[in-house]
C-alpha cells in the first residue's frame, strides 16, 4: 500500500487486493469526514468499524463482540430519547408501512434493525475466524433463482442484478458467487481504513469487486460491456447515491431512486436487468430476486 497524496484536505492510498478487478486501487478520503458527527450513519461507521476489524482479527470472541453488543444494549436504551435519529428512521419507516397497508411498530423495526446490525458484526466474526463454510448456510438463495440467474446469463452474454445497499447484501455475496460467476461493482467506503477492511472480507470470501468511487467512468463502462460477453452476473450497487442524477422507478411495490448508470449499461448490451433485495433477521440473510427485465 502506497500513500500517493496528502494533501490538508484529502489523503489518498494505494490498496492492493487480489479480490480487486484490476488487483489495485486509489482510494481517497476528505480529511473532514472525521469531524462529522458522530451521531449519524457514516460518523458511526467511520469510528465503529474500524474498531470492531481490529478486535474481530486480534481478540477472542467474547471480547472482540463486546463493543458492538454494548453499542446495541446503549442504542436500546436511547430509544427513549425522542430526538434519536435512528427511532426517527424507524417511526417515517413505520409510517410508510402503515400507508401500504402493513403494521410494524417503530419500536419493533428499531430492535430489529439493532438485531440484524449485531447478526452482521457475528457473520463476519465467523467468516473471519471460521471461513465461508461457517457461514454459507446462513445465507438463503433459492435453487431456482439461481438456475433462471445462470440460464439468463448464459442466453444474454451476461445479466445485471441491481442491489441494494444494506446490511446483508454485501454479505450475500459469497453465496451468489457459489452459484454463479459474479462481479461486485460499488462504490468503496469514504474512509482509507474502512475500504482496507472491506478488501480484507472481500478477499475471505473470494468475490471479485470493482470499486467506483472517483473512478473513471469509461473505464468502469468499457469494463462492464465487457464482462457483459463473457457471461458474468454483475451486482451493481445502485441506491447509494449522491442525489445530483437519479431515477425513480416503480420496485417491489415501492417507488425508489437510484443512479441510473447500470440500468443505462443494461439497455445497451440489451442483458436481462434483475432487482433484488436481501432481508435480514439476525444472522439469518435471505435473498430475494425480482423478474428479470429485458429490452
Amino acid at each position: 500500500m502506497d500513500t500517493t497524496n496528502q494533501s490538508p484536505t484529502v489523503r489518498s492510498e494505494v490498496l492492493r487486493s487480489p479480490s480487486l478487478y484490476f488487483k489495485e486501487f486509489e482510494a481517497s478520503e476528505e480529511l473532514s469526514i472525521h469531524q462529522r458527527r458522530l451521531f449519524s450513519g457514516t460518523g458511526m461507521k467511520a469510528v465503529v468499524a474500524p474498531i470492531m476489524y481490529r478486535a474481530i482479527k486480534h481478540v477472542p470472541k467474547w471480547l472482540a463482540l463486546l463493543p458492538i453488543r454494548l453499542l446495541v444494549m446503549l442504542l436500546r436504551l436511547l430509544y427513549v430519547w425522542s430526538n434519536n435519529p435512528f427511532r426517527q428512521s424507524c417511526e417515517y419507516i413505520s409510517r410508510l408501512a402503515q400507508d401500504a397497508g402493513h403494521t410494524h411498530p417503530p419500536k419493533q423495526i428499531y430492535r430489529q434493525l439493532l438485531a440484524n446490525a449485531l447478526g452482521t458484526v457475528e457473520n463476519y466474526f465467523h467468516l473471519y475466524r471460521d471461513g465461508i463454510d461457517a457461514v454459507l448456510d446462513i445465507i438463503q438463495l433459492e435453487a431456482q433463482d439461481a438456475a433462471r440467474i445462470n440460464r439468463l446469463a448464459e442466453e444474454y452474454g451476461g445479466v445485471l442484478v441491481m442491489v441494494p445497499h444494506n446490511f446483508a447484501s454485501v454479505f450475500a455475496a459469497l453465496k451468489m458467487n457459489r452459484n454463479f460467476p459474479l462481479l461486485i461493482v460499488t462504490r468503496n467506503s469514504p474512509t482509507i481504513d474502512r475500504t482496507k477492511a472491506a478488501l480484507d472480507f472481500f478477499e475471505r470470501m473470494q468475490v471479485t469487486v470493482l470499486m467506483v468511487r472517483g473512478g473513471n467512468p469509461f473505464e468502469l463502462s468499457r469494463t462492464l460491456f465487457a464482462e457483459l460477453k463473457k457471461g458474468t452476473v454483475v451486482a451493481a450497487t445502485v441506491d447509494s447515491i449522491d442525489h445530483s442524477s437519479q431515477s425513480i422507478v416503480r420496485m417491489f411495490d415501492q417507488d425508489l431512486g437510484f443512479a441510473s448508470w447500470a440500468a443505462k449499461i443494461g439497455v445497451k448490451k440489451k442483458v436481462p436487468i434483475i432487482p433484488s433485495y436481501f432481508r435480514s433477521h439476525g444472522r439469518q440473510v435471505i435473498a430475494e430476486f425480482g423478474e428479470e427485465i429485458v429490452t
